[in-house]
């Protein structure tokens, strides 16, 4: 299942939903404020990952780069 996030219009509070393919904002409600207009955000997850792919990561060549053979 796909991770929605969305935002509450009435106390503009932002959530992640793990929901259906297609589904809609029916069932939901705020956590926050239990409101029921929500809006259904672009996520950014594709752009945050490449940007912080590199974090953590071996330098370029492998992580036994520079061992004698």
């Amino acid at each position: 299942m796909p991770l929605y996030e969305y935002r509450c219009n009435d106390c503009d509070h932002r959530f992640e939903v793990l929901q259906h393919l297609n589904a809609g904002t029916e069932e939901l409600l705020c956590p926050q404020c239990g409101g029921e207009t929500l809006e259904k955000l672009f996520s950014t997850f594709a752009a945050s990952a490449q940007s912080s792919a590199g974090k953590g990561m071996a330098p370029a060549g492998g992580c036994c780069r520079g061992t004698p053979t």
